[in-house]
């Protein structure tokens, strides 16, 4: 946990949250929950489920933070493309299992997947580009 890029870490977190509200909040809110067959109704005493989705994040980010480190990963663009890597074969497939599966829609999949790929992407190229400098003698 000492490599950690912790400044990288905070920016992708507070980036990627804010991607989420923009994404689900506004941008496809109506599309996702229908796609879902839910109703705001269905919200109703489930804030605490936004932390969780924070623990998540916190958890993909650590992976990812470690990932490109072990990589020897350095710069925005070479971050953001490892890491869009790592979405199409990992985050992608996953989601891609409540489409084929579990009878999820295509819509769903696309608003999902939409999001982890922005989501991904973004976080990838603040973690491997946005570093705390040493300090100069």
């Amino acid at each position: 946990m000492k490599n950690v890029n912790w400044l990288g870490l905070v920016v992708a977190l507070v980036a990627g949250q804010a991607i989420g509200i923009l994404w689900y909040g506004n941008l496809f809110s109506a599309a996702w929950m229908e796609a879902q067959r839910l109703t705001e109704a269905d919200f109703v005493g489930q804030d605490w489920k936004m932390g969780l989705g924070v623990v998540n994040m916190l958890v993909i980010l650590l992976g990812l933070d470690w990932l490109l480190r072990r990589l020897g990963v350095d710069g925005y663009v070479a971050g953001a493309r490892i890491a869009l890597l790592v979405c199409v074969c990992f985050a992608l497939t996953v989601a891609a299992l409540n489409y084929i599966y579990a009878a999820g829609t295509l819509s769903l999949f696309v608003i999902d997947g939409g999001y982890q790929v922005v989501t991904y992407t973004i976080a990838g190229a603040l973690l491997a580009g946005l570093k705390r400098r040493p300090k100069a003698a």
